[in-house]
């Protein structure tokens, strides 16, 4: 199975500020935050194009999300929406700032066929339930 090695940097979109005034537990706040933007390069590489599933994986956790194309990323970087998607691949520790590491965590990313686990899915696993 293809794989490519990826600094993740995460942050807010527009697009995500009109989901959570929608609601966290809306569609447009799924879309919004449940995808990773890949350069065209990257996705050639593993195979993947925009709206395909991906794991994406660190030392801190692992979650699939959708793929988005991105003209503006240099191969080997890629955006990763805030939200408990992303929550699942970055650490929590803070090294005293109060805020943890988003930016510049490397991940490693390969085609999933599975889908992209829900809201719901995913506060389930934090409680420790399935």
């Amino acid at each position: 199975m293809e794989k490519i090695t990826v600094t993740l940097i995460s942050g807010r979109t527009s697009r995500q500020g009109v989901g959570l005034e929608v609601g966290k537990t809306s569609e447009e706040y799924f879309e919004s935050v449940s995808y990773i933007e890949l350069s065209a390069g990257d996705a050639e590489s593993l195979g993947v194009g925009d709206g395909d599933h991906v794991k994406v994986e660190t030392a801190h956790g692992s979650v699939v999300v959708s793929v988005k194309l991105s003209d503006k990323l240099e191969p080997g970087t890629s955006f990763f929406p805030y939200g408990i998607w992303a929550n699942q691949v970055f650490g929590s520790e803070t090294g005293g700032t109060g805020m943890p590491q988003f930016k510049g965590v490397e991940a490693e990313v390969t085609p999933s066929g599975a889908g992209v686990p829900s809201l719901a899915d995913l506060v389930a696993t934090l409680k420790g339930g399935s």
